[in-house]
């Protein structure tokens, strides 16, 4: 049994994403394909605009076999830690054979070789990167500095592309597990920060013409399961809108608790978030007043929703377990399989008394009270079958 394993978020799933499933399958000569996403909160520290049941829906009907939901504790965290949730729980189903990610075509040549530098960091390499710290950049724009000071032939642009520093930690990630995955990458087409819908575009730019209500764009730039998914939810008014937990945040804050073991949370970065809570009227202002060269707008968005879902520090291992979504039943051979390996997959998690699965499921109660509906309605999410 071949099977290809693919991290991500679907939030939509859209062309881009069906072409590299497709391409994923063929390169990997898969049996199945195991797409592993993010929950109600996503790596970029936002909730989802489409719910964990509707992405995971758009991926099985464009031909995925297995969806499963990573914990909120890693989908919601830095590239790193996501990586570890995504090919941890890959490594423990105990069948996936080929890991596919998308990558930019100029960074590719870069990519194993700087994933040993990490792995085995030179005397060089850790100098750099402590002067670039001691300058007061994020530690991603450091390690990045360091990285093209190292490789002559590699440059910042190359090397601080997102899909680049997610695709060192999978390899990282393959090589902390010892795990045999092999890891496949498929060239992206396009840019992760694409603005304009192109025939293969962008999420942000597609989340962005589902926002301003673009819908011929939209319709261009997904294929027509997502597409009657997407507009079924914007007709129910069951987005969940940028600013839509603005309100809770702020009132959050306002009660100066200690977040100083939310998960993210660092020098001093939890006293600027309560500093300047009393100042911001919105998300975006809050993130745009804390702010620096240390502390990048993503790294202040994810540590936020970890202050409101309550997510604490700990270590950086594989998840426990994972959140069956939904499958193919077609892939009841691949169940089974999956099965003699004893790694928990849970379908009814109101019957779980995990402290951590009870975490996931309250991010999951705040995505329906941001997207207009009751917070039980959580747990009402029923399983998928194609």
């Amino acid at each position: 049994m071949r099977v290809c394993g693919i991290v991500a978020e679907y939030d939509p799933f859209h062309k881009g994403h069906y072409y590299q499933l497709e391409e994923a399958k063929q390169n990997s000569s898969a049996d199945y394909i195991i797409c592993v996403i993010s929950t109600a909160f996503t790596q970029r520290g936002m909730p989802g605009l489409l719910s964990t049941r509707d992405r995971a829906e758009m991926a099985l009907l464009a031909g995925a076999d297995l969806v499963l939901g990573m914990p909120v504790s890693y989908s919601c965290s830095q590239a790193n830690r996501f990586a570890m949730g995504g090919v941890g729980i890959l490594q423990a189903l105990g069948v996936v054979s080929h890991l596919s990610f998308g990558i930019e075509k100029e960074s590719l040549p870069h990519l194993f070789q700087i994933r040993d530098l990490l792995l085995n960091p030179s005397i060089a390499y850790k100098k750099a990167l402590q002067e670039s710290l001691s300058q007061g950049q994020s530690f991603a724009r450091a390690q990045g500095n360091a990285i093209a000071n190292y490789f002559s032939n590699a440059d910042n642009t190359t090397i601080n592309q997102p899909n680049f520093n997610l695709a060192l930690c999978y390899l990282q990630a393959i090589s902390i597990l010892n795990s045999s995955i092999e890891p496949m990458p498929v060239i992206r087409q396009g840019h992760y920060h694409d603005t304009k819908i192109t025939a293969l575009p962008s999420a942000s730019a597609v989340r962005a013409a589902i926002l301003r209500g673009d819908w011929p764009s939209v319709e261009a730039a997904l294929p027509l399961c997502s597409f009657q998914i997407v507009k079924a939810a914007a007709e129910k008014n069951h987005f969940h809108l940028p600013d839509a937990l603005d309100k809770a945040l702020l009132s959050l804050l306002a009660r100066e608790k200690d977040y100083s073991e939310v998960l993210e949370m660092s020098e001093g970065l939890d006293l600027r978030m309560l500093n300047y809570s009393r100042e911001a009227r919105s998300r975006t202002e809050l993130i745009e007043l804390i702010k620096t060269k240390r502390y990048p707008y993503a790294r202040i968005s994810r540590a936020i929703s970890q202050s409101l879902i309550g997510i604490k520090k700990q270590p950086l291992a594989p998840p426990a377990y994972a959140r069956l979504l939904g499958f193919r039943k077609r892939a009841s051979p691949l169940l089974q399989a999956i099965g003699k390996n004893h790694f928990p997959l849970i379908s009814r998690p109101a019957k779980s008394s995990d402290p951590n699965l009870k975490i996931d499921m309250y991010a999951e109660q705040l995505w329906h009270i941001g997207s207009n509906q009751a917070s039980a309605d959580a747990y009402r999410q029923k399983l998928i079958i194609i």
